[in-house]
């Protein structure tokens, strides 16, 4: 008996969602905290902030001036 199949051995296909943007969102600081923060956290801050809007471009408000 010949038994024929179209099925292949083939790797499941991975597929990615990233949902960061989903969660994340620009770090804003008071007054109060330019003040009692130290240098290394606001440049961290600043960081992620640049980070969010490089990554995220939708999720960024335009500020009003």
């Amino acid at each position: 008996m010949l038994t024929v199949s179209c099925a292949k051995n083939l790797p499941a296909k991975h597929e990615v969602t990233d949902t960061a943007c989903d969660w994340v969102s620009i770090i804003y600081l008071t007054e109060h905290d330019i003040t009692v923060l130290d240098k290394q956290t606001k440049r961290d801050i600043l960081a992620h902030n640049r980070s969010v809007q490089r990554n995220c471009p939708n999720n960024n408000p335009v500020a009003s001036h």
